[in-house]
């Protein structure tokens, strides 16, 4: 066993201590590996940055030799004894749905991050003592040998089970299908105990008669409800982390649609990735990247399915279901990426630069693209099969066949089996639209006619956004952030991080939008780059008309509002 004591002193400066225990085997050297990524976030990570005071020493407490071999993986000389303990301090001072964070208020630990695993020995057990306030409960999936200590199996069990440790902790629970789901709130929500359970469960029991079963026995929410924006959810084992704020915002109208979908979302990747894994990921390598071109499966049916099944949960309207299709459809056509890079490739290259906006033009999103597809793919199934079958079905066999038996599935396992309960080929979608830099509205015309919906274009308002330009408003400047290409700003020579120093004369800040929207006039603007000032002018013959998306009911009105 792997023995690991976790504890900390003054708080505020957001250093965690760990000391841990290797045995070395009778090995003269062993290697202790730090994950060079985490799951939930397909990209190379750097946690080794936020490590200090690194050492090693024998059973009689003697420093011994070591070197770090790479970013993340230290070798050490065991000299002869027969284990060897590690010590070192991880700076915890980020917090989101993947990281770890230690304040006065509570200690969170994403395993992931900062836990060793022994080179060829990922499969001992590890055992985990915390030194922790009394008041401090301890909210994780692991099993709980005492009040503050816990076990995992294997490093992989450790690694996929993040905590809150904390005196504050709001505890609830539901259960659905005879599983225990737990809900543990770090921070203030204004939303009543019974309504939380009564809706997490609508949703839970959905999943259920998707999958019949669940790949864990029981299931942790792990929520932290800052006073602060923040939007981001991290899939684990039998848990999730959910960090959103400001929390006020949670019990909002439009907040709490949000936290309930998040937290569907989440939880449908409990079968969606983290059983029903790509080939490529059965068994992670925490050494390096996991390529997969199924970033459209993992993250684009699970964006589908968040959203879909609180609507036929009962949730959301079918109204606001229509609404959501339609924002996707919004950024499908507003990407200029979609005629650069096809969503496999974008998944490949989350390992680059998923999670970032990366250079323009350039990529999809697997989340948005993603969705698009598995609606244009369900459709297809349920019209094929005359409504006795459903990418439901596509899902279930999956986890029967593949995530049940930990086995990694394939692109071609996923298009077999998309095929084999339709009764139909799906080549089309994958050489047209997964694997093909294209537009997809003709598909998603088709798909939508079958449902008894159409989509309805309108003219936007006239906003900046008319010039084919977005501004971020802040610290007293306005800067360009976005350019559509051969836009009106593009042709006039802006670009991202051009400062706008006037509009017609008049000083912008905190009145862009007001001065970019005055018909029949030429819009003259001085911007700064590089410490240069520049001049340029847009005539109002060269904007460019933004359209505005609906789905609505083909029997239903056409007429939209501008906005």
């Amino acid at each position: 066993m792997i023995e690991y004591l976790i504890k900390y002193d003054h708080p505020h400066r957001h250093f965690i201590s760990f000391e841990s225990t290797f045995p070395t085997e009778n090995k003269d050297h062993i290697r202790l590996q730090l994950p060079a990524w985490r799951p939930g976030r397909y990209e190379l990570g750097n946690f080794a940055k936020n490590i200090r005071h690194w050492r090693a020493y024998d059973v009689d407490g003697n420093l011994l030799s070591y070197k770090k071999i790479t970013k993340d993986c230290w070798e050490i000389e065991t000299k002869g004894s027969t284990s060897v303990r590690v010590s070192y301090q991880y700076y915890a001072a980020e917090l989101n749905a993947g990281s770890t964070f230690l304040d006065e208020q509570m200690l969170y630990i994403n395993p992931v991050n900062c836990f060793f695993y022994q080179e060829g020995s990922e499969n001992l057990p590890y055992q985990l003592r915390f030194v922790l306030p009394e008041s401090y409960e301890i909210a994780c999936g692991l099993k709980h040998t005492s009040k503050h200590e816990l076990q995992a199996d294997n490093f992989d069990q450790l690694a996929d089970a993040p905590l809150i440790a904390s005196a504050n902790l709001r505890h609830l629970q539901y259960q659905s299908n005879g599983v225990v789901f737990h809900i543990w709130i770090q921070g203030d929500l204004a939303i009543t105990d019974t309504k939380l359970c009564d809706d997490f469960q609508k949703f839970t029991d959905i999943h259920f008669e998707i999958f019949g079963r669940i790949p864990c026995t029981e299931y942790h929410f792990l929520f932290h409800l800052p006073p602060y924006f923040i939007r981001h959810g991290v899939e684990h084992h039998n848990s999730t982390v959910i960090a959103m704020g400001p929390a006020t915002e949670m019990a909002t109208p439009g907040g709490y649609e949000d936290f309930l979908a998040i937290s569907c979302h989440e939880l449908f990747h409990t079968w969606n990735i983290k059983s029903i894994r790509p080939v490529e990921m059965m068994p992670y390598d925490f050494t390096k990247e996991n390529y997969s071109p199924l970033g459209y499966v993992a993250e684009g049916v699970t964006t589908y399915y968040g959203d879909y099944l609180l609507y036929r949960s009962g949730l959301i309207s079918e109204h606001r279901w229509q609404e959501m299709l339609a924002e996707w459809i919004k950024e499908h056509k507003e990407n200029q990426g979609r005629f650069n890079l096809s969503v496999a490739e974008s998944s490949v290259d989350t390992w680059l630069d998923g999670y970032t906006p990366g250079i323009p033009w350039r990529k999809v999103s697997i989340y948005t693209e993603g969705a698009l597809i598995a609606f244009i793919t369900d459709q297809r199934i349920r019209q094929a099969t005359s409504n006795r079958k459903s990418l439901d079905d596509v899902m279930r066999k999956l986890y029967e066949r593949f995530g049940m038996q930990q086995k990694g599935y394939s692109e071609n396992d996923y298009k077999t089996l998309l095929e084999e309960i339709s009764e139909s080929d799906f080549s089309d979608i994958f050489s047209n639209l997964i694997h093909s830099a294209s537009d997809y509205t003709s598909y998603l015309l088709r798909a939508l006619e079958y449902c008894d919906y159409e989509l309805v274009s309108s003219p936007a308002k006239f906003s900046e956004m008319w010039l084919g330009m977005k501004v971020e408003e802040a610290n007293g400047k306005v800067v360009v952030n976005y350019i559509k290409e051969n836009g009106p700003a593009d042709n006039a020579g802006l670009w991202m991080g051009d400062e706008i120093v006037s509009v017609n004369g008049i000083q912008p800040y905190k009145n862009f939008q007001n001065l970019v929207t005055r018909a029949g006039e030429i819009i003259s603007i001085v911007f700064l780059r590089k410490n240069q000032i520049r001049n340029t002018s847009l005539s109002p013959t060269t904007v460019a008309q933004i359209t505005n998306y609906f789905v609505a009911k083909k029997s239903s009105t056409t007429s939209r509002t501008e906005g």
